[in-house]
């Protein structure tokens, strides 16, 4: 069966051509697209840290998620004492990260979290963007992100209600919050942002004072003394970790990988038309093989056998389509990113292609091109023995 269905691969060369380029140019765009988005933002990463390293830290109890971490106000403390002693500490901003639900002016009910802190010390962590002139938020206010606020139909001056199980701060505290808040400002920059809500530490009537914070975010001045200032912190409480905020190399990186999954949407699409493409290519391919098989049927083949044949066309026409659109893809993007890096003085963009990536492809080109041939197989195990036309 292997054998002749290799020599029946070959039969109608037109349909089975036509079926590889297909989907060999589906794979090809695909690759293409991922190859330049990978490049260019790795490119753009490396220039924001040469051009800017990152002067933010973030402490956070070790193994732990921000809402998860709980770290010690003896930490603020020792933090702030460092800084007067070595003044390379200008911002020292602990913060609380509660998950909570958000019900907005259309009733939509969103999880998401809440992020308590001092917002001048915040801006004067890192200039973040809003619709207004930021300033201090009052009782019962809070500042919404450019996403949640769009989810939410909340703008500016709308109220929102917020829900979460009574916090426990402490064996003796517990936190309290109104339900209803108005929001006072729209943050537009900062990816978690976006889908987070600010609110002032002191609007929560945390009037008692706090045994934890869930985490805390510096601003070095010096960042040659980035890592003394590091291992400080870590020979004084073991239980945390000192990370780097590179905040704009998350924000690309997040950025980044949004244009892929809106690619990909995109090339799903192109994809489900390569499938319909595909599928026809090989349906003409068993109309235009009658006769091929009737003279199987003829000869004893079973309707098993003539579905096997017509699958196992579908799996080659698979295997090739992956194997030439890496090839293509990754010539034809590493000949022209060359040609135009060239002629037009751009920087150098690293393409390769990783195992991640060929995975991708084979997964891709094989359920494409097997889904594409199971109705043609079907209706070729259809076709009579006995021809209607030599009756």
């Amino acid at each position: 069966m292997l054998k002749f269905s290799v020599r029946f691969f070959f039969h109608n060369r037109k349909r089975t051509y036509q079926a590889i380029m297909t989907l060999t140019l589906a794979l090809v765009i695909y690759i293409s697209t991922t190859l330049l988005v990978r490049g260019y933002s790795s490119n753009i990463s490396g220039m924001a840290e040469i051009i800017k390293p990152s002067d933010l830290l973030l402490v956070i109890e070790e193994g732990k998620s921000l809402s998860e971490s709980r770290i010690d106000v003896e930490v603020v403390n020792f933090l702030e004492e460092y800084s007067s002693l070595t003044p390379n500490l200008e911002v020292i901003l602990p913060e609380i990260y509660i998950p909570i639900d958000i019900i907005g002016e259309t009733g939509t009910r969103l999880t998401t979290h809440l992020r308590l802190l001092n917002i001048s010390e915040f801006e004067r962590f890192q200039s973040h963007h809003y619709e207004l002139n930021p300033s201090e938020m009052q009782t019962d206010e809070v500042i919404i992100g450019q996403q949640l606020a769009y989810l939410t139909a909340a703008g500016i001056g709308s109220s929102v209600r917020i829900e979460f199980s009574d916090y426990q701060i402490n064996e003796s505290f517990v936190l309290t919050h109104n339900e209803s808040y108005s929001v006072t400002n729209i943050i537009q920059s900062g990816h978690e942002y976006d889908i987070e809500l600010l609110g002032s530490i002191s609007s929560f009537n945390l009037n008692i004072s706090l045994n934890y914070f869930s985490f805390i975010e510096l601003r070095v001045l010096d960042i040659r003394e980035i890592e003394t200032i590091k291992n400080d912190i870590l020979d004084e409480f073991s239980n945390l970790e000192v990370l780097n905020e590179k905040q704009t190399q998350n924000f690309i990186i997040f950025a980044t990988n949004d244009v892929i999954r809106t690619l990909t949407l995109l090339e799903i699409l192109f994809f489900v038309l390569m499938l319909v493409s595909i599928s026809y290519s090989i349906y003409t391919l068993v109309r235009e093989s009658e006769e091929e098989i009737f003279t199987l049927r003829s000869i004893g083949a079973t309707k098993r056998q003539v579905v096997m044949l017509f699958m196992l066309q579908s799996l080659y026409i698979g295997i090739i389509s992956a194997l030439l659109s890496l090839v293509i893809g990754y010539l034809a993007v590493t000949g022209i990113v060359g040609l135009v890096t060239a002629t037009m003085n751009l920087p150098y963009i690293a393409l390769s292609i990783d195992s991640a990536l060929v995975g991708i492809i084979f997964i891709f080109s094989l359920s494409l091109s097997i889904l594409s041939g199971i109705f043609p197989s079907l209706e070729a195990s259809k076709i009579k023995v006995i021809r209607e036309d030599l009756r």
